[in-house]
């Protein structure tokens, strides 16, 4: 895989990395007991995490290996499932910022 492309799917690693730390925000201090409305959104935002870093745990894998035998194919279906699963945690459009990096256009990482 060429260097533009390795460089691209580390951005997007980054960002994710960022978004698992926003997914988990909800944590910070302690855990709602005694209010069950936030209870289900922290629980909610962990599965969130849980399911965004099973879905680039893979990427992070293969990029510390040069991305020998990483199927991009299955990588892209990976962060489909992710979003089709957990719409409200779609921080970015990993794949448009993917391709603007490619480009060499200006990416953000941060929303």
């Amino acid at each position: 895989m060429e260097a533009e492309r390795q460089r691209a799917y580390l951005m997007i690693l980054s960002a994710a990395l960022q978004h698992v730390k926003w997914d988990l925000a909800c944590w910070y201090g302690r855990f709602a007991w005694l209010r069950p409305w936030r209870s289900r959104h922290q629980v909610r935002g962990a599965r969130r995490a849980a399911f965004r870093s099973a879905a680039f745990h893979n990427l992070a894998t293969f990029a510390l290996h040069d991305f020998t035998g990483f199927s991009e194919a299955q990588f892209w279906e990976d962060i489909e499932r992710f979003e089709t699963n957990f719409p409200d945690g779609r921080w970015m459009d990993y794949r448009a910022e993917f391709e603007r990096c490619l480009r060499g256009e200006a990416v953000r990482t941060i929303n």
